[in-house]
């Protein structure tokens, strides 16, 4: 029951981590691709650290190479795609909005860690089912109408709903690495092809569309600080994650993680002004009582 505890915990955890490693987008001037980019390096570069420094105090004994070294590798590029779709789609449609369409990627997830590891057997798929019809509806909630009546940004919507698809895989192959035992050197190898895929179409981009990387501006130094900075908190989002995903189901831990939407949503709204508080109340209340009820289905779903 502890370890059932704490595998709760690490999952809230790893959701506020989730709800601002994004943050810094919202300063950056650079193109997703790029950021996307710069952000990889800077997870891969805290992936080491951390994994040297738990190794050495003896917080965990993992090897550096194991088994399923290359699904590590694959997923790095998933994540890569999912995460210039979602980069792209906050440029179009700012932090709230995108991120409740992301959060999708909870119940897609969810989806497939019951029906890939039968995670039915061992909780109460019941209330998982009605955790994801929680979720999805607040998400329809939160999508209110655009400022002065424009028209809504399909493809910033579009955008994210990619990156819910390809976060929802992402997490299944995450979890299926961490079942070896593989928690922080899995990091190391998807961090970097996170890294290296971007980086190769950077290059592309450069060579033959003369498409500049951004990363020749007057305030290169901020720009390339910004996603440092994003990829040292996905770090914590990725740990925590990991570490719920050793201790409770797969489908609770991705439902869980998508209390983000809670976070980017009261950012988006009360920091970003991105949208009008006033104006849609009951229907952003609603949602958030949605979010609310989707976390209690998941929490019945293990008593």
């Amino acid at each position: 029951m502890n370890t059932v505890f704490w595998g709760y915990v690490f999952a809230i955890i790893s959701s506020l981590f989730s709800g601002i490693y994004v943050v810094p987008r919202k300063l950056s001037k650079l193109p997703a691709i790029t950021y996307a980019m710069v952000m990889g390096l800077g997870n891969f570069a805290i992936a080491i650290i951390g994994y040297a420094l738990f190794t050495a105090i003896g917080f965990i004994n993992e090897p550096l190479f194991f088994n399923k070294v290359a699904l590590a590798c694959v997923n790095g590029v998933i994540w890569m795609i999912a995460s210039v779709s979602v980069l792209s789609s906050i440029d179009r449609i700012g932090l709230a909005k995108s991120n409740q369409w992301k959060s999708l990627q909870g119940p897609i997830g969810a989806a497939l860690m019951l029906t890939f590891y039968s995670e039915y057997l061992t909780a109460k798929v019941v209330f998982i089912l009605l955790a994801m019809g929680c979720i999805t509806l607040a998400a329809i909630m939160f999508s209110t109408p655009e400022k002065n009546n424009a028209p809504v940004d399909k493809k910033g919507i579009a955008y994210a709903v990619i990156a819910a698809i390809f976060y929802g895989i992402s997490a299944l192959i995450k979890k299926t690495v961490t079942n070896e035992g593989i928690l922080f050197a899995q990091q190391i190898y998807s961090s970097f092809f996170v890294f290296f895929s971007a980086a190769v179409i950077v290059a592309f981009k450069a060579v033959f569309k003369h498409k500049p990387s951004g990363l020749n501006t007057p305030k290169i130094a901020k720009e390339i600080i910004l996603p440092v900075i994003g990829g040292v908190l996905f770090y914590g989002n990725s740990s925590f994650n990991v570490l719920a995903y050793s201790r409770i189901e797969g489908s609770i831990t991705a439902m869980l993680h998508q209390l983000n939407a809670i976070w980017l949503f009261l950012l988006g709204v009360f920091v970003f002004n991105e949208i009008e508080f006033g104006k849609y109340w009951a229907r952003l209340a609603t949602g958030l009582a949605l979010s609310a009820v989707g976390v209690v289905m998941l929490i019945l779903a293990k008593v």
